[in-house]
């Protein structure tokens, strides 16, 4: 049913809107089936800091893998160099520059591993990350308006948890407002 369309087939354009088919797109012509636009489900509160906890445990454990990733293909990639024991690169052995750079390898693929767990997460459950993002911009809208002014910050009176990071249920974010009421009380 999806096929080449002549630019003058009305009849035609009427027949694929009939079936769901809405869009002409690019120099061919062709109908593209285009879906209802996607509203995830509402999400409560509760349920969205569990939902952002898996969240966080699935860009952990990705770290890990990366992590031996990284080793491994630095590991590699160094085992394979020539080495000359008399010679020395900026001043420095090459066993010892090899052994860092695959050390830095591994902590490279360590960094990077939350945001493939974060990628992975997102493919497993596309819905659910999409609602979990917009109660997420909601959530970081709220710490927004009920974080403390950081102008009343001291050496005696430092800002707690600007960003609502650690806040991990519903008890958590009324003691961060408590929290954030003190340091203003203090600071005034």
């Amino acid at each position: 049913m999806l096929g080449l369309l002549s630019s003058g087939s009305v009849g035609v354009r009427a027949y694929g809107r009939s079936l769901g088919l809405s869009r002409v797109v690019g120099m061919n012509r062709r109908w593209v089936q285009t879906d209802a636009p996607v509203v995830p489900e509402p999400v409560t509160w509760n349920r969205f800091f569990v939902l952002r906890k898996q969240r966080r445990l699935w860009e952990r454990l990705a770290a890990l893998p990366c992590a031996l990733l990284g080793l491994g293909v630095g590991g590699a990639i160094f085992a394979s160099l020539p080495v000359h024991p008399q010679q020395t690169f900026m001043g420095m052995d090459p066993l010892l520059l090899f052994g860092g750079s695959t050390l830095f390898c591994g902590v490279l693929g360590f960094v990077i591993g939350p945001s493939v767990g974060r990628v992975f997460y997102r493919l497993g459950s596309p819905q659910r990350a999409l609602a979990l993002d917009l109660k997420e911009a909601e959530f970081f809208r709220h710490v927004k308006a009920n974080r403390s002014d950081p102008m009343f910050s001291s050496a005696s009176n430092p800002l707690p948890d600007f960003y609502g990071e650690k806040i991990n249920s519903l008890a958590a974010y009324r003691k961060w407002l408590r929290k954030q009421r003190e340091h203003e009380r203090k600071g005034t």
